[in-house]
């Protein structure tokens, strides 16, 4: 392109010179001798002088800017070349840093339970449901998974249970599932309860803690942790903070206002508690 164009701008630079010279001849040949002579003083010459000048200016100018504009374009289409693989550079960089994050989390949880045996398994889908809390993930029975085995996130806080399970794939209801119940205390002073989904709070994404003996034992901020009773899930197991303290619609059944440790909403991998050593 930038060749196609210096050769039209010296094309049509040369013709102009052409034609004010043959102008010029013109009008000298008209005037006879005494026209011819003063034509060669330089009045005469000196405004077809000054216009020459503009116009070979005026060409250069041209000229300069297609050909930059060539440059130009090359610089752009690097340029994007380049961002386009910072950013690759920058998304992979992203992915390794929070992957090295899951995992070193994840190690912590595994020194401090070498009790356990864990299955990582990543979040395929979520269930598409306004009654439910669910959502598949990708390891079965082929790996190991069982139903009802507990499924925690890589800082240990419970996630929920399988509740559905295949060969590559199972069904995972979280912690605010309605249909899921298990047996829970209070960290701080060991006051027992039943942790649970009730369909109002999941909407909140909350869950309850319900069946507590001593209602002045409910503080709002303290940790409530599954209790390893029933020997479905280890105890220990960090299921969330009481944010509220509530009563059922008899006035007669208070019950605490649990938000969840894990990060429902933000969850992408998962670890299935296999097997684990149950609490005497």
């Amino acid at each position: 392109m930038k060749d196609l164009i210096s050769k039209k701008v010296i094309r049509i630079g040369v013709a102009a010179v052409l034609v004010a010279l043959l102008a010029a001849v013109t009008v000298a040949l008209s005037g006879g001798s005494a026209g011819f002579a003063s034509m060669l003083s330089e009045p005469f010459f000196k405004p077809l002088k000054s216009a020459l000048t503009s116009l070979v200016g005026s060409l250069e100018h041209v000229y300069d800017y297609m050909y930059r504009f060539d440059e130009m374009e090359a610089e752009n289409a690097e340029l994007k070349k380049r961002v386009a693989q910072l950013e690759q550079d920058y998304r992979e960089y992203t992915e390794i840093s929070e992957e090295n994050g899951r995992l070193r989390s994840l190690l912590g949880f595994v020194e401090r339970h070498e009790e356990m045996t864990l299955e990582p398994a990543t979040v395929i889908s979520w269930t598409a449901s306004n009654f439910s809390s669910s959502f598949t993930a990708s390891k079965g029975s082929d790996a190991g998974i069982a139903l009802y085995d507990p499924v925690v996130d890589e800082y240990g806080n419970l996630v929920g249970q399988v509740t559905s399970v295949s060969g590559a794939s199972c069904v995972v209801s979280t912690v605010i599932d309605t249909t899921l119940s298990l047996g829970a205390q209070m960290y701080e002073n060991g006051e027992a309860g039943v942790a649970g989904g009730d369909f109002a709070l999941m909407k909140e994404g909350n869950l309850k803690l319900s069946y507590i003996s001593n209602t002045t034992n409910l503080v709002i901020g303290n940790t409530v942790i599954t209790s390893g009773s029933g020997g479905v899930y280890p105890a220990g197991l960090v299921i969330g903070t009481v944010t509220g303290i509530a009563v059922g619609s008899s006035g007669l059944d208070p019950y605490a206002i649990v938000a969840p440790a894990c990060r429902i909403d933000g969850l992408t991998h998962v670890y299935v508690i296999t097997d684990f050593a149950v609490s005497e």
